[in-house]
């Protein structure tokens, strides 16, 4: 079954973050941690999220509830669950962002006359 809404967004997020967060220290031999808080402040920083701290939070009780999120000695990572759920995420975005990408106006082309109303 999977997660849907305001949480789907979260993990998404959480995905995204440890993501881009790995690849910023790949040159170099460190494992990265997160806190809650740092993630949080992070992600409202960079203004990917409106929602209030406490909100937040919330969500990711709920992810951490459904064993999608683990919060081990103040460390917050991705299950193996979350992170399959999260790959599923991205690969549908991926899918879509090709089809946004291949039907831009200009590759539109009709084999029939089109009707046109003026505005």
């Amino acid at each position: 079954m999977g997660v849907g809404g305001k949480k789907k967004e979260m993990l998404f997020i959480l995905g995204q973050f440890l993501k881009e967060t790995d690849r910023k220290f790949s040159e170099t031999p460190l494992l990265v941690s997160i806190s809650k808080a740092e993630f949080i402040d992070g992600i409202r920083e960079m203004q990917i999220i409106k929602k209030k701290e406490r909100a937040v939070y919330r969500n990711l009780e709920d992810l951490e509830k459904e064993k999608y999120v683990v919060y081990d000695n103040k460390n917050l990572s991705l299950s193996r669950k979350g992170f399959n759920e999260y790959e599923k995420i991205r690969q549908e975005l991926d899918a879509l962002n090709k089809v946004c990408c291949n039907m831009e106006a200009g590759k539109i082309k009709f084999k029939r006359k089109t009707q046109t109303k003026l505005k």
